[in-house]
């Protein structure tokens, strides 16, 4: 099994570094090129199915990449949603909820921001969804075009538990195989040796 984890192209608001989570927007020129640049990459990878988010960036991208498939839906793959904070820098999140701001740099997995999506239910969902994937598409190859968040929480699921994920990178424009072998997934960019593997059993 192969699943081909690609992050959708750059936004506007990711060029301004702000939070927007569940924000719907579309990906600009430069996340188009970077699309194009995954779809020269896949053009001659046969995949199975093609997974993304319900958000517009993650489709828009992966209708680049594959022009022939049909890539489907699934809310499980969105962006962690971060309430009040989306579509704000970090700067203007602490000018308007110092208080808050502070707690979340402190304890960012367990903290709360407003009216946003707890991380520990944010990793369930894409853990949940992840598993299920493996388990009804064994032998398949996969692409999930998706979101930062998300794909660093699939990569700490399938290769890696003791990641950090505040290190776990995935620059726009790449494309990560996660590989399935015998008891265990192996990670690499796709044209790179093997960047990492790690027993999952």
């Amino acid at each position: 099994m192969k699943i081909y984890l690609m992050r959708h192209g750059e936004t506007d608001l990711n060029k301004k570094r702000c939070f927007y989570g569940n924000l719907d927007v579309s990906i600009n020129q430069r996340g188009r090129e970077q699309a194009l640049v995954l779809h020269t990459l896949m053009q001659d990878i046969p995949v199975d199915k093609v997974y993304v988010s319900s958000l517009r960036r993650s489709q828009e991208t992966a209708q680049l990449v594959f022009p022939v498939s049909i890539p489907i839906p699934l809310k499980n793959l969105d962006e962690k949603g971060f309430g009040l904070w989306e579509g704000l820098t970090a700067d203007q999140i602490q000018e308007q909820f110092p208080l808050e701001w502070e707690a979340w740099l402190a304890e960012p997995f367990t903290y709360r921001p407003p009216e946003a999506e707890a991380f520990g239910e944010f990793q369930d969902r894409v853990w949940n969804e992840v598993d299920r994937l493996v388990n009804e598409h064994p032998g398949h190859s996969l692409a999930l075009v998706a979101h930062l968040g998300v794909l660093r929480l699939i990569y700490q699921r399938l290769v890696d538990p003791s990641a950090l994920f505040w290190d776990i990178d995935f620059p726009q424009g790449t494309v990560t195989v996660v590989e399935k072998k015998e008891t265990y997934f192996t990670a690499y960019l796709l044209g790179k040796e093997v960047v990492d593997g790690k027993n999952n059993s």
